[in-house]
C-alpha cells in the first residue's frame, strides 16, 4: 500500500458513516495527501492551546460580562487581532489555503478553512458555532448558550469575524454570482462536519483542475469518495481523469459504474463512448500478449 493509499484509509476511518466526524482531524489527515510528514496531533494541540487561552479569558470575564457580545468580541480579538488569522485576498486561489496545516502555520486562508479554525477553537470551550454554506462564501453561525430564543449571530470569518445580517448574506451571494443565483432561505442552514469537508475538497479539486494538475485532482476525488462512496458524479470525474492520465483499467472500472447506474444522465453518450474505447484498448492489449 502506498503512502497516499494509507492516507485515504486514515481519512476513511475518520469519516466513518454513523460516527461523529472530527472536523479538524479529518481536514489535517486530508492534508497529508500533500504533506506526508504532517504531524496531525501537533496541529490539533495548536488548536487546543488557542482554545485554552480563549477559555481562560472567557472565565476571567464571566463575572463582569457573560453576554454573547462579550464572548464574540473575546473570540474575534484572540483569533483575528492578536493571532492575526485573516483572509488571503491577494492569493485566494492558492491551493495551500485549503490545507489546514498551512492555514494554522501562516494564519491565512479562505472562508472554509478559516471557518474550521473558528469552529474548532469555539467548540473546545463549549461554544455552539456551526458552518453556514452560503454559495461561494462560507460563514459561521454562533448560537448564544442557554437562550434558544435569541437570534444567532452570523459571522464572516474571511473578514475578521464581521457580524452579518441576512441582508448582508444576500449581498455576498449577489456580489459573487449576480442575479442568476437568487437567494434562498436554505442557504442559511448549518452544514454538518461531513459537508464542510466535502466543500473543502470540492474547492481543492476545482483549484487543481483549473491549474491543469489532473493527478492531484484525481487524488482529491479519492478523498471525496471516502466521504461519499456512491457519489456517481465524482466516480465519473475520477474515471475521466484516470483515462487522461493513462490509468486505463481503473478508468474503465469507474466509468462502467457510472454508465450502469446513471443510464439517463445527459452526458451518458460521451461516457459510453469512452467506455467502448477503453474496452477496445483492453482487448487490443490482451491480444498483443
Amino acid at each position: 500500500m502506498s503512502g497516499f493509499e494509507e492516507t485515504v484509509e486514515r481519512f476513511r476511518g475518520a469519516v466513518r458513516p454513523g460516527q461523529p466526524v472530527p472536523l479538524a482531524r479529518a481536514a489535517l489527515i486530508a492534508a497529508q495527501a500533500e504533506y506526508p510528514e504532517l504531524d496531525v496531533e501537533a496541529h490539533e494541540r495548536r488548536l487546543d492551546d488557542i482554545a485554552e487561552t480563549l477559555g481562560q479569558r472567557l472565565q476571567r470575564g464571566a463575572s463582569t460580562s457573560g453576554s454573547s457580545t462579550h464572548v464574540l468580541h473575546t473570540l474575534n480579538q484572540l483569533l483575528f487581532r492578536e493571532l492575526g488569522f485573516r483572509g488571503n485576498a491577494d492569493h485566494y486561489d492558492d491551493p495551500r489555503n485549503l490545507y489546514l496545516n498551512y492555514v494554522l502555520a501562516e494564519r491565512i486562508g479562505i472562508p472554509v478553512t478559516l471557518a474550521i479554525v473558528y469552529i474548532e477553537v469555539a467548540r473546545r470551550v463549549g461554544l455552539d458555532v456551526q458552518a453556514v454554506g452560503l454559495p461561494g462564501h462560507l460563514v459561521v453561525r454562533f448560537q448564544p448558550a442557554g437562550d434558544e430564543e435569541q437570534e444567532p449571530a452570523l459571522l464572516d470569518v474571511f473578514n475578521r469575524g464581521r457580524v452579518l445580517s441576512v441582508r448582508d448574506c444576500q449581498v455576498l451571494v449577489r456580489n459573487i454570482f449576480g442575479t442568476r443565483v437568487p437567494f434562498k432561505p436554505h442557504y442559511l442552514t448549518a452544514l454538518t462536519s461531513r459537508q464542510v469537508l466535502q466543500r473543502l475538497l470540492h474547492n481543492l479539486k476545482a483549484g487543481y483542475l483549473q491549474r491543469g494538475d489532473e493527478e492531484r485532482a484525481a487524488r482529491v476525488i479519492d478523498l471525496l469518495l471516502a466521504l461519499f462512496p456512491w457519489d456517481l458524479d465524482e466516480i465519473r470525474d475520477r474515471g475521466m481523469l484516470r483515462e487522461r492520465l493513462g490509468d486505463y483499467p481503473h478508468a474503465l472500472h469507474d466509468l462502467e459504474q457510472y454508465v450502469q447506474y446513471r443510464a439517463g444522465a445527459r452526458d451518458i453518450q460521451t461516457v459510453t463512448e469512452t467506455v467502448r474505447s477503453l474496452r477496445r484498448h483492453a482487448r487490443d492489449g490482451a491480444s498483443d500478449r
